[in-house]
């Protein structure tokens, strides 16, 4: 724009509000410079362009926001599923089933503490005393269940039984009592070894969310030795169909006083630990993605974020494409994923949180070390419908500053970012049940979502 001398002054282009406030603020100082001019019978001319042109191309044009979806060939590469991650000790619950979706076999092992050596009693003569030579005459284990979390709709019958051989709390599977270093040894037979049967209970969650089996003094005193390794309790479910979440159990034992023989009270031995085994277990998906479960799954993948936009028309309608992104035009960048109804043995029947974190190290998968979370400590929260009657719904995981990193070509520290980031469960483990997606290769793959504004040139005089 070339500039005219005028009562007005030197005209040149500002920001858009900025200019239009300025055009009217000149328009009326015009009308009193045109009645001067007038009355005193001057008239002025401009050979160019007048402050007041109202030609477009000289005010600044409004950004353009669109959304823009990237099939994975254009961003996802280098998908794998790893396993292992934790074990069913640290759920601190258990699972039972019995032939559950046609398949699915699960039992609940359970150890307990020691016992009370010393509790105050009142004696005979109505005196409070410590008293350190207790009779446990019986007892109970009484099991606590979820009545959302497991799956029948009426009684169910349960059996304890006590286990014959050694077990690690934190390595036992449905095949392996014990596999630790140097310590590995199978199960005489699978599911728990040979189990001595103790006592079967009914439990119908209408009546409330406990069941409990009696046990004699022979079975109480037994498992008041902490030293036998092969002490432990086992709880199956003897009903075929259903699938049952055990919340924990307690063993409450009836205990007669040396002060006052006449008398029994109950005292608690603390569940030292519970576990559960399971068979079988889920293959490693061929083809998809999956997250949680016990032990957990994590999918790991690298993403690349376009920074050359050729595209849409609607972008290149404004700017010359092809356009370089910028990171500050970078609205928001999310992974878009397609859930799939995994094995119905491992269905969801909760709520569950997926978190993405960023891989440090790809090059010692499975054990790299991870970021921080990029979804915040609850993680992206999915109900178990999308694992059920609507599989195939659309979950957003957004991804807004690992993007943003990417397209800068480094992070907040100045280093090179990492391209690779890992799914997997908020807390690892935290359910029996496990989340599932389409993978790669199939008509309902990820993509990638990005929402950028990018402004147009403005054109300067």
């Amino acid at each position: 724009m070339s500039s005219c001398p005028s009562p007005l002054g030197v005209f040149r282009v500002g920001p858009a509000g900025y200019r239009i406030e300025l055009i009217r603020h000149m328009v009326h100082r015009l009308r009193i410079v045109a009645l001067l001019a007038l009355t005193a019978g001057v008239v002025g001319a401009c050979a160019e362009e007048t402050p007041t042109s109202l030609d477009e191309e000289l005010l600044p044009r409004e950004p353009i926001t669109l959304e823009l979806r990237f099939p994975w060939a254009d961003f996802g590469s280098n998908l794998a599923v790893f396993g292992g991650y934790g074990s069913p000790s640290e759920l601190g619950s258990g699972v039972l089933a019995n032939t559950f979706a046609g398949s699915l076999n699960a039992r609940t092992l359970v150890r307990y503490g020691a016992y009370p050596r010393e509790v105050s009693v009142r004696d005979t003569t109505g005196t409070t005393r410590p008293d350190t030579l207790l009779t446990f005459i019986g007892g109970r284990v009484v099991a606590f269940l979820d009545t959302i979390a497991s799956t029948n709709d009426g009684p169910v019958t349960l059996a304890l039984g006590a286990t014959q051989e050694s077990w690690d709390a934190t390595t036992v599977t449905w095949a392996t009592a014990v596999d630790t270093i140097n310590d590995k040894r199978a199960w005489t037979v699978p599911g728990g070894g040979g189990v001595t049967p103790l006592a079967t209970s009914v439990w119908d969650p209408a009546e409330g969310d406990s069941v409990w089996f009696e046990l004699d003094s022979t079975m109480v005193a037994a498992w008041a030795d902490t030293t036998n390794v092969n002490r432990g309790a086992i709880i199956e479910l003897l009903t075929v169909g259903p699938r049952l979440a055990v919340r924990g159990t307690v063993l409450r034992l009836n205990t007669r006083p040396s002060l006052n023989p006449d008398s029994t009270f109950f005292l608690v031995s603390p569940q030292q630990t519970i576990s559960f085994v399971y068979d079988p277990s889920p293959d490693p998906p061929p083809d998809g993605i999956r997250v949680g479960g016990v032990p957990a799954w994590r999918t790991v993948l690298d993403v690349t974020i376009p920074t050359q936009l050729t595209g849409p028309a609607e972008l290149c309608a404004v700017v010359t494409c092809p356009v370089t992104l910028d990171p500050v035009e970078l609205n928001f960048a999310a992974i878009v994923f397609r859930s799939r109804q995994p094995d119905l043995a491992f269905q969801p029947t909760d709520t569950i949180g997926i978190d993405v974190r960023t891989v440090l190290n790809r090059a010692i998968l499975p054990k790299a070390p991870l970021g921080s979370t990029l979804v915040g400590s609850l993680g992206k929260r999915i109900g178990p419908e999308s694992f059920g009657v609507d599989a195939g719904s659309e979950v957003e995981i957004p991804i807004t500053l690992f993007a943003r990193d990417l397209v800068a070509g480094e992070d907040a520290l100045g280093q090179v970012p990492t391209k690779t980031l890992a799914l997997l469960s908020v807390f690892e483990p935290v359910s029996f049940s496990y989340a599932s997606f389409y993978g790669p290769g199939t008509d309902q793959a990820p993509f990638l979502k990005l929402i950028v504004t990018i402004g147009r040139a403005v054109k300067l005089p």
